[in-house]
């Protein structure tokens, strides 16, 4: 079989991307490649080689794909999928129902891709799923969906290698499992390889044929699938110890329901949301928030947390307050700790990761007699709670996507909430991250004062402490 991309002893020159020792690389015809690693471990970095994204100070890069590079060789990168739009991007966009109207339907930004042929599109469209979606305009898609629309895109013209970082990320169980039969059939009908990312070795799919492992900025030797898998057999994962939180103190709101909602109705044009939705969430409770993409999880969560205005023409009270009766944004969300995709895709501030977290004291509003030495201290303190004090320093941009979603997700503790909201907040987190991040939610969560609303569609991540359920289905 003739080799399609190889690298060879190489290394970049860009000083703040390089990884710790040379890369040797191989994709063959025929085969199905992982990239598994740890967050931070130099996966996005490895892509960017591969796809010509670096100069190389030393070593080769040699791609024989039998056409045009940028044609033949694609990558999607899922992770902060609405910065990758055709437009800019800013956080709370998605809730402003008046921007809604502008922009180009998914439709039309589709067929402005090549194709192998029209049969193909159609068969596509058919094999995503993307009908019901070809009439919206992106900023409407959830992100399940957008990732549907960025897949579309990507396996239109049919590439000679597709690269997908962190695929299965914010899919429903319907849609992983729908992914996976797509990516057999274009392998097989199409002849397209596959490099894709992942953060452990249980996420593989069976199209793998062949395992690269990153550990600590280095790349392993490449090993067949069964090989892989005989290296990863037998792993334990250790119980979590957690010391007490390093809070110095807390804003502690009175009242007995934290969310009451009567006959809530969302619809943007034709499409309805939810219908006349009754919702009650008591003081103390955990409620996991479930349903396939698109049924409105996030836009749900986005009237709780004074993100979307239309909150305040419905019948909402938050805190025991009625909403729309005086009270500012301000005074909702200093109370509420909150980690959402939106925000994640909305947030590129290059400062360091600690002032990201000390953020979260004032939800990003420059408030007058705040103790900055204070919130810069129990920042600290909780990167470090959280395995995270070595990112502390490092610019929020520079960091992997799994090191960013750490550091927000650190942000939404930061003011020790009395209500956490999390939305899919182990999205491209290592397994040893998702065991700290889990037991700090439980801890956070024993004190029986604390509200939670969780977002994920792997149960197994679901916090022991959850003991309700609110299930949204697809309008």
């Amino acid at each position: 079989m003739g080799s399609l991309i190889s690298l060879r002893s190489a290394v970049i020159s860009n000083p703040f991307r390089r990884l710790a020792a040379p890369v040797d690389f191989e994709l063959d015809e025929g085969e199905q490649i992982a990239l598994v690693g740890g967050n931070g471990s130099g996966k996005s970095t490895l892509i960017s080689m591969l796809a010509g994204g670096f100069y190389l100070r030393e070593g080769t890069l040699r791609h024989n794909l039998g056409g045009e590079t940028y044609k033949a060789l694609k990558v999607v990168r899922f992770n902060g999928a609405y910065g990758t739009t055709e437009f800019p991007y800013y956080y709370q966009q998605r809730w402003h129902a008046s921007e809604r109207e502008f922009g180009i339907s998914v439709r039309d930004l589709l067929a402005q891709e090549p194709a192998v042929d029209e049969k193909w599109r159609q068969e596509l469209y058919d094999l995503l799923g993307m009908g019901p979606l070809l009439d919206r305009t992106i900023m409407v898609l959830s992100s399940g969906e957008l990732r549907r629309y960025h897949l579309a895109k990507a396996l239109l013209s049919a590439p000679k290698v597709l690269v997908l970082e962190a695929p299965f990320i914010g899919l429903d169980p319907e849609t992983r499992e729908l992914l996976c039969g797509l990516m057999d059939l274009v392998s097989e009908r199409l002849g397209v390889s596959f490099i894709m990312t992942f953060t452990d070795l249980d996420m593989v799919p069976p199209l793998v044929t062949h395992v690269y492992f990153m550990k600590n900025l280095t790349c392993s030797a490449k090993m067949t699938r069964s090989e892989a898998l005989a290296l990863g057999a037998g792993r334990a994962e250790s119980c979590i110890q957690l010391p007490d939180f390093p809070f110095t103190g807390r804003r502690q709101v009175s009242y007995e329901n934290a969310v009451v909602m009567r006959n809530i109705t969302i619809a943007y044009g034709e499409r309805t949301i939810f219908s006349g939705l009754d919702w009650t969430v008591k003081r103390g409770e955990a409620w996991n928030v479930t349903g396939p993409n698109g049924s409105g999880k996030s836009t749900l969560l986005s009237l709780v947390c004074a993100d979307n205005p239309k909150a305040y023409s419905l019948d909402m009270t938050l805190f025991d307050v009625p909403r729309g009766s005086g009270e500012s944004i301000w005074d909702i969300k200093k109370h509420i700790g909150y980690l959402s995709s939106e925000m994640h895709s909305g947030f590129n501030d290059n400062i360091p990761a600690v002032e990201v977290v000390a953020g979260g004291f004032a939800d990003g509003y420059a408030g007058a007699g705040r103790d900055r030495v204070g919130e810069f201290a129990t920042s600290s303190a909780l990167l470090e709670f959280f395995g995270a004090g070595h990112l502390a320093q490092r610019l929020f941009p520079t960091l992997s996507s799994g090191e960013q979603r750490l550091v927000l997700l650190v942000r939404a503790f930061v003011k020790n909430p009395d209500l956490l909201i999390l939305d899919e907040p182990f999205q491209g987190l290592d397994s040893g991250r998702r065991s700290v991040a889990k037991a700090a939610i439980e801890r956070f969560c024993s004190d029986s004062d604390k509200t939670l609303l969780f977002v994920t569609h792997f149960p197994e991540e679901l916090p022991d402490v959850i003991d309700n359920t609110l299930e949204l289905r697809r309008n």
